[in-house]
């Protein structure tokens, strides 16, 4: 393969990672992955995951099945492509070089993106916490018929568990 490509590829997991961050964890990760995890969540600012916050929300509203709910212009996804990339290199080369080449010796390229799980997932429990995310989520519940959950999900069995008798 050769170098453009290997930069294509690399550059492309990168954004396919940072669209992702956060939706699984890792089985098991090498100790030079978890250096350059612990790098990524220490050098990366508020305002670096606000870019990517918005990046994601942008790259997801792409999608043929979500675009009606955006109305993103090319000139702020163009905005938003410039900003991650400067945040990108900025903490992969120039703040985590010396894990993020370990991580590519060892592990291969596609451990990088691994590597931005755990940001990922401090993230996304961040983006939860909001009251406005909150106040979504109940708006959800509203329209949930919570006594059918319970009667489905909590059966005797799990009550014995919870040392709760009924």
């Amino acid at each position: 393969m050769n170098f453009t490509k290997k930069c294509t590829k690399f550059g492309s997991s990168l954004l396919v990672v940072s669209a992702l961050m956060g939706a699984t964890q890792m089985a098991s990760a090498s100790a030079t992955v978890d250096n350059l995890s612990n790098c990524l969540v220490k050098s990366t600012t508020d305002a670096d995951k606000k870019v990517v916050l918005q990046w994601t929300f942008v790259a997801l509203s792409a999608h043929p099945d979500l675009q009606s709910f955006s109305q993103v212009t090319t000139e702020q996804r163009d905005g938003l492509d410039k900003n991650l990339a400067q945040v990108l290199q900025r903490i992969l080369v120039d703040q985590c070089s010396a894990e993020t080449k370990a991580v590519i010796q060892t592990d291969g390229l596609q451990a990088v993106g691994d590597s931005f799980q755990e940001l990922g997932q401090e993230t996304g429990e961040q983006i939860l916490k909001t009251p406005e995310i909150k106040d979504q989520y109940k708006g959800l519940v509203r329209y949930l018929d919570l006594s059918k959950l319970v009667a489905t999900f909590l059966t005797p069995e799990l009550f014995n568990k919870l040392g709760v008798t009924r």
